[in-house]
């Protein structure tokens, strides 16, 4: 039977201000897909901004503190739904190319399956965060001005970033699986 002090610092390890903060971004999500859907998009835009600033706050205080693992599961389920549902509402109201999003959203899904398969073993690299982060500037804008040319090459750059990224995360998958290093 566990002592409460191991009892307690394996609770502190799963209440974190990082795991709360990706738990609040991930229940954002259906507020911010039916305000798109409700064309109130002022807030819609508001509420995806606070979403991404609690992306940006949760790995933050997350690498100061060191990861739990249940912050790297909620962090990047939270951000792929928030981008994947956010582009799919913006694709049916014609705002975002629907080619573009399927391939967004087939790449999140590979990357999340991929993650239950070799756990932490594959770190996020770099080009995937900027990625998250160009995408997730592009579609603040092209919420609030539709057609905007910034916003749109925004969108295509992290499109690219986001492919290049997956790429990327499928070479360090297929070397775990293989026996190869990860770097």
């Amino acid at each position: 039977m566990k002592t409460p002090d191991k009892a307690r610092r394996l609770e502190d390890r799963i209440f974190t201000v990082p795991n709360a903060l990706s738990l609040a971004r991930l229940f954002m999500v259906p507020g911010v897909g039916g305000l798109l859907l409700a064309r109130a998009d002022g807030l819609a835009a508001a509420l995806f901004v606070l979403a991404a600033v609690t992306d940006f706050l949760d790995g933050r205080l997350a690498r100061r503190a060191a990861p739990t693992r249940l912050g790297q599961i909620l962090d990047p389920v939270a951000d792929r739904l928030m981008l994947s549902s956010v582009a799919v509402v913006l694709a049916v109201r014609g705002i975002l190319p629907a080619w573009a999003v399927a391939i967004l959203v087939g790449r999140d899904l590979s990357t999340l399956i991929g993650s239950l398969v070799v756990g932490s073993k594959v770190r996020v690299n770099r080009v995937g965060k900027a990625a998250t982060a160009l995408l997730m500037g592009a579609i603040a804008l092209v919420v609030l001005r539709p057609g905007t040319v910034v916003g749109e090459i925004m969108f295509y750059a992290g499109f690219g970033l986001s492919i290049v990224a997956g790429l990327l995360y499928l070479r360090s998958v297929r070397r775990v699986l293989g026996g190869g290093e990860v770097r």
